[in-house]
């Protein structure tokens, strides 16, 4: 079996003199408007990263079709080998340690480069791990990862076993294989799955139950950085007339009524998300009322009625999938939070997020600040919201920040 990691197998990139700054912010995204020109084998899944001096600066995974040609693992004279990646899954999921327990089951194990494992997101449901790889050169690493026990591919003799039993595989594994960045890394697009059964599970998560189908729905079927803005939902809805807008699986409803609200209503355009909502409430013995809607369209509507709430939920989908559709999308992110706050009563509050990553915090803030100027209201930041422990942010690429929250408290 060829080694990927071995020299002669690796690819080299020259960086172009006057880009050294690129490496020495440590960011882990090489472009190829960077390089000046490359050698090596063309499907090469390593690539080191050479300065005009001849000397290593970086290596990493290796794309030959991305924009990224390379997502750097390492700086400097640190060694690359197999044995780097397999500490850094081990480590990243020890850090998971502390959250899946106490009545929760589903955390993400590894956030790609929060992890310093660039171009792999694993998310833990139950007994169901569902899996992304978005680099070709990780795809085949992984393929032949050994594992530490016996340096043999395990379980079971199949690709990505030694992976897999790193990760401590339970039931079943998904490879999703459905982001589009994966066409663009001539990667197959079909889902794996390795195990036994479906790649269903119902979860546990601060002792509520869920049902995730890794086959259906956005992302990987349940979003697991909400975790800890669910549970401020539960606590702040008590004796709260709740609307959840965009509800998709109804998780933050679901919360809502555990925690004592007077009522809760999930709406969201899908009727099969309002299905599964329907489900989750059924799975927590939690009473709600579900509504297939548009959002936009059913708040205007309220406001007209003038049937206001006390605590608003706004979590849609991103807005803006690319830079070029930030500008859309900021109208988009003002329109529904300028309804929401007029929908609110005093002393209401909204719980507002983007998730689109090309919309930073500042203008989202802006965002806001222009929808309650135009809504009339007075409102006070109470809480910055953003994605749970389990989604770490490198320091070094700030784009892995992506969601992006306010809590709100209106006034007259």
């Amino acid at each position: 079996m060829k080694d990927l990691f071995a020299e002669e197998n690796r690819r080299r990139l020259t960086l172009k003199s006057g880009k050294e700054r690129v490496v020495a912010n440590r960011h882990p995204w090489i472009f190829g408007g960077a390089i000046a020109r490359e050698s090596g084998p063309d499907d090469a899944a390593i690539a080191d990263l050479i300065d005009s001096s001849g000397t290593r600066v970086a290596s990493g995974l290796h794309s030959l079709h991305s924009q990224i040609r390379l997502r750097a693992l390492t700086f400097g004279a640190e060694e690359l080998t197999a044995d780097t990646i397999r500490s850094r899954i081990e480590r990243s999921i020890r850090r998971r340690d502390p959250i899946l327990r106490n009545g929760t089951s589903a955390a993400r194990l590894i956030n790609a480069d929060g992890d310093d494992l660039s171009a792999l997101v694993v998310d833990r449901y139950g007994d169901v791990i569902v899996i992304e790889i978005a680099n070709s050169g990780l795809e085949k690493i992984l393929r032949v990862f050994p594992s530490r026990e016996d340096g043999e591919e395990s379980p079971a003799k199949h690709p990505f076993g030694g992976f897999l039993a790193s990760l401590g595989m339970t039931r079943l594994a998904y490879f999703k294989n459905d982001l589009p960045v994966r066409k663009l890394e001539r990667l197959p697009l079909e889902p794996e799955v390795i195990g036994q059964g479906e790649p269903a599970a119902t979860i546990e998560e601060n002792g509520l139950r869920f049902f995730v189908d890794a086959r259906e729905g956005q992302k990987t079927g349940f979003f697991l950085d909400q975790r800890e803005n669910r549970a401020m939902t539960r606590s702040l809805g008590q004796g709260r007339r709740v609307l959840n807008l965009f509800s998709y699986t109804g998780a933050f409803g679901v919360y809502a009524a555990a925690g004592g609200a007077a009522a809760v209503e999930n709406v969201d355009v899908s009727a099969a998300a309002i299905e599964g909502a329907r489900q989750n409430h059924e799975l927590n013995g939690t009473t709600a009322a579900f509504t297939v809607a548009d959002a936009f369209a059913f708040l205007r509507e309220r406001v007209a009625a003038q049937r206001h709430v006390d605590f608003l939920i706004c979590d849609p989908p991103a807005f803006a999938k690319t830079r070029g559709d930030v500008d859309r999308a900021a109208r988009g992110y003002k329109d529904i939070n300028l309804y929401a706050l007029r929908l609110l009563e005093s002393g209401g509050l909204l719980m507002t997020f983007s998730c689109s990553g090309h919309l930073s915090l500042d203008l989202f803030q802006k965002v806001i600040f222009a929808a309650a100027l135009d809504a009339g209201r007075r409102v006070s930041f109470v809480r910055r919201l953003t994605a749970g422990q389990d989604h770490p942010v490198s320091l070094y690429c700030p784009e892995g920040e992506y969601l992006k929250g306010f809590l709100l408290e209106v006034h007259d």
